[in-house]
């Protein structure tokens, strides 16, 4: 009988009746209900590896009864130190994905408590976390197939990185017990993910039966202290079958063919037999410097690979070993030159991503538009900075870095170098990406092949791809369980808060709240996008639109109103909202008035404005369109004194949801201005609505009497105040060197709730003609360029906005002197009557309307007064006046023809 027949296929392994019964155990003891939130998880579960008969409860109590084990919990365990101690843990295992921002590994290793990390990327179903199924080469006997290359194909279950970085940790730990002073208690080892309940549980289990405890005994001491581990019916599975094939192993009659088969296996058996060895898989943060470099080399080698270049490049010190976050999909290590510049690095984590995840996705494609976010171990994971020109300058980016990170830079061949080191954490937000034709499948491709180098330069017909026209929206998809809340916070995200910048100081602000928008396919179904879910750890909940706080919607975007506050290095700006995910879990530090009150003082209300669709977002985070030619008027701010010109804040990146399908997600870029509630949304158009409404059709009587006392106090003064003030805007915008702005769009314009001043916003929002200026960024090398660089150059322009006053300036014009209280079609049939008749007749219709309009009860007056004939007087000026502008004569023949002759004009409307 041929060697291969005895080989067992997986079927043959894994009896389906054996596997739900063992499954039934494990639903029977774990994987129940977690407590209701908000709940304090303050009890972690003690899985000893020597039991004492006696101890019942498993209490900590008495440090020398049992121990020796696992314990099972979350990120705050891990940073509660002083509860370390009392547990006796003198290593601690990081199974989430990737760093815990706030987690204390200084004072971990002033305590001697090992820290290290395996990188547990998602709490799925189907991640690989104890094993997976890979296609591997059989022998070959056949000589002739040999020769003709033809090869053979058999599934085979590998063990994780992970199990083999916890099964070495643990052995090691056990070894240190084992040469203990009697005197001293047995050392635990914490596994700990962010919720201690299934990355973290399963890996526990699994290295405990790997050291000889039973799956039974394991889920014995989980009920009765941690019942809503396991919850992962993935994981759950997983461990089951890891239990058949130990068993397997175990037995007497085990063949070396079956040993061959789960060589992994039968070596992590090995291991934990002799508990002998310590693992060079795990990285440890209290080792030499030396060995630290090489433990920080957490990338699994295929056994027959010799050492990859890039990894002799971080033994040399020539590289450095970070962690990149994907949101939406997962954490990563990636090995980036210490010391390169930013677009430099942001290749290096582009293509690390699109050869790593998004080319052997189910729809293969590459990263179009993106950004990168900075942050550093040991702050806060929202005190971080974009390394984007559209958000922040370069110069603002390095002098941010210095002052938040201790990051420095150096000029080399003209471009600025930084110094980058391990505790670097970067965030690639992906926007879009362009779709990409399949690549081979890994079971096509050799074992023996080795992996190429990153060839960052590599280019697809030198087209930015995040100019690329057939770019599409970037989406993940993500379903929340009812036994893990907070799934989708845990394994991708850093939370769901609202992020903004600064434009001018780079200062990082997030949402008071939680934040989710909503989005659909069709950018025309504008009713999708009304609605905001502020559901913090849960599924996000949206019950009817408009709870977003709407400020307004136009043809392009939508406008919500979202509080700020400013992010701090420690954790002090979180409160009872922000959501406690990859932090220290709590603030040591107890926040008195004074900092309360500077926190107060920070928080401010922004108009947040979301594009409808993809290409409108590209399109206004060009340099010459609105988000660039906010930034501008933003460093330019002096310009803007008298905030007649929207203030622009920043740009900030939220994420949003499918509104028909809330299991799908994306990012989105914003623009951020203040929102003042004396503008509020109350619009040109909505003004100019409320004024020429006529009060007897107005059937509300709170509405009515608002209307009345709005007309009955807008005098001759109060028309020439509001024009006044929108022409001054307009000069404004001139002065800023902005080109166009779209009038016609009376929603474009806010006015006061006094009617005293106007706010003009979405400027230059159609991408046309605002003069670009030289950026802060060709400034940093202060006038020293390399040789060969040339900076570019720009040639002065006469300031000049484009504005179209010739049609809606005068209709505004006739509309606040004739149309007040009188509605849209006096004005109109009016204006035909005065423009029929002669011009003493018109002038009379006009000194008419005036006295009803603006000196209501003197009308019909008789007496020759003294008030009456002023009043007569100033209503013949005003006649005359309006009657030029209306007609054009001298000397407004040309007043709509320019900013400067218009205000001259209105400069001329006489006043009481």
């Amino acid at each position: 009988m041929n060697e291969t027949d005895d080989v067992m296929s997986n079927a043959t392994l894994f009896n389906e009746q054996h596997i739900q019964s063992r499954l039934n155990l494990i639903r029977k003891c774990v994987a129940q209900p977690i407590p209701k939130q908000p709940w304090d998880d303050n009890t972690p579960a003690l899985v000893p590896f020597h039991d004492d008969p006696d101890d019942s409860d498993n209490s900590f109590g008495d440090n020398n009864r049992g121990g020796g084990g696992i314990i099972i919990g979350g990120a705050r365990h891990a940073a509660d130190i002083p509860l370390l101690k009392s547990m006796n843990v003198t290593a601690v295992l990081n199974c989430a994905s990737g760093g815990i921002a706030r987690l204390p590994v200084d004072e971990l290793k002033e305590c001697g408590i090992r820290y290290a990390f395996t990188n547990c990327r998602q709490d799925s179903y189907t991640y690989p976390i104890l094993h997976e199924k890979k296609k591997v080469t059989k022998r070959q006997n056949n000589l002739q197939r040999m020769i003709e290359g033809q090869t053979d194909s058999e599934e085979r279950i590998i063990c994780s990185q992970h199990i083999e970085v916890s099964n070495s940790l643990f052995a090691d730990v056990r070894r240190q017990n084992s040469v203990r002073d009697g005197n001293q208690p047995l050392g635990n080892v914490l596994f700990f993910c962010v919720a201690g309940q299934n990355r973290s549980a399963a890996l526990a289990a699994a290295t405990m039966m790997l050291h000889g405890k039973s799956l039974e005994d394991v889920l014995r001491h989980c009920a009765r202290q941690r019942p809503f581990v396991l919850e992962n019916v993935g994981f759950q599975r997983q461990l089951v079958e890891l239990e058949v094939i130990l068993n397997k192993l175990k037995e007497r009659d085990a063949t070396q063919l079956l040993r061959d088969q789960f060589n992994s296996h039968w070596k992590l058996l090995h291991h934990a037999s002799s508990a002998s060895q310590q693992s060079k898989r795990v990285r440890m943060m209290d080792e030499d410097e030396d060995d630290k470099k090489l433990m920080s080399i957490t990338d699994r080698p295929q056994e027959s690979f010799l050492h990859s270049s890039s990894e002799h490049d971080v033994l040399l010190g020539e590289k450095v070993e970070i962690e990149l976050l994907i949101p939406g999909l997962c954490t990563m290590e990636v090995r980036i030159p210490k010391e390169c510049s930013i677009p430099t690095v942001k290749k290096y984590l582009v293509q690390h991503a699109n050869d790593n995840l998004l080319r052997h996705d189910q729809h293969p494609a590459k990263v179009a538009k993106s950004w990168v976010v900075l942050a550093m171990f040991g702050k806060d994971d929202m005190f971080d900075i974009p390394l984007e020109v559209e958000a922040v300058e370069m110069k603002i980016q390095l002098k941010r870095m210095k002052s938040m990170f201790g990051l420095t830079a150096k000029l080399k061949d003209g471009e600025p170098h930084i110094t980058w080191n391990e505790r670097c954490r970067f965030a690639l937000v992906i926007f879009s990406v362009l779709r990409i034709p399949k690549v081979p499948s890994s079971d096509s491709v050799s074992s023996g092949s080795l992996k190429m180098e990153i060839n960052i330069d590599a280019t697809e017909n030198n087209i930015d791809p995040s100019m690329h026209p057939d770019q599409i929206p970037w989406t993940f998809v993500h379903k929340e369980r009812p036994n893990a809340p907070a799934t989708l916070l845990e394994n991708t995200l850093r939370g769901t808060h609202l992020r903004g910048w600064d434009f001018v100081t780079g200062e990082a602000h997030g949402s008071k709240e939680p934040i989710v928008f909503s989005f659909a396919e069709d950018y025309h179904d504008r009713r999708a996008f009304m609605m905001v879910s502020r559901s913090s750890n849960a599924l996000q909940q949206f019950h009817a639109p408009g709870e977003g706080d709407i400020l307004g919607m136009g043809e392009n975007a939508i406008v919500h109103r979202v509080q700020l506050s400013s992010t701090q290095a420690d954790g002090g700006h979180r409160d009872e909202n922000w959501t406690r995910v990859n932090v220290g879990l709590k603030n040591e530090k107890p926040a008195d008035n004074h900092s309360s009150n500077k926190r107060r003082e920070a928080d401010w209300d922004a108009a947040v404005k979301r594009p409808f669709s993809l290409g409108k977002m590209l399109v206004f985070l060009q340099n010459s369109s609105e988000a660039g030619l906010a930034k501008r008027l933003r460093l330019a701010n002096l310009l803007n004194s008298d905030k007649r010109v929207l203030y622009f804040y920043g740009l900030g990146l939220g994420l949003s949801t499918n509104a028909y399908n809330q299991n799908q997600y994306k990012f989105e870029l914003m623009l951020l201005s203040k929102y003042e509630e004396e503008f509020s949304s109350y619009t040109m158009r909505c003004f100019m609505d409320e004024y020429q409404t006529v009060e007897s059709s107005v059937t509300n009587e709170d509405r009515r009497l608002a209307i009345h006392k709005m007309q009955s106090e807008f005098s001759i003064t109060s028309v020439k105040v509001f024009l006044v003030s929108l022409l001054n805007a307009f000069r404004d915008l001139t002065l800023m060197g902005v080109q166009a702005f779209d009038f016609n769009h009376l929603n474009n314009v806010l006015v006061s709730r006094d009617y005293q001043s106007v706010r003009l916003i979405d400027i230059d929002g159609n991408s046309q003609g605002s003069i670009d200026y030289p950026s802060l960024e060709e400034s940093f090398a202060n006038g020293n360029k390399s040789p060969g660089r040339v900076l570019p150059k720009h040639p002065p322009m006469k300031p000049c906005l484009d504005v179209d006053l010739n049609i809606l300036l005068p209709s505004v014009m006739e509309q606040l002197i004739l149309g007040k209280g009188r509605g849209r079609s006096f004005v109109s049939n009016t204006r035909s009557d005065i423009w029929r008749a002669k011009e003493e007749d018109g002038k009379a219709m006009i000194r008419k309307i005036l006295m009803e309009n603006f000196f209501r009860g003197m009308e019909n007056q008789e007496t020759e007064g003294e008030l009456n004939n002023k009043v007569q007087i100033h209503v013949t000026k005003v006649a005359e006046w309006f009657y030029a502008l209306l007609k054009k004569k001298s000397p407004w023949t040309n007043w709509t023809h320019d900013i400067y002759d218009a205000m001259r004009c209105i400069d001329h409307l006489p006043i009481s």
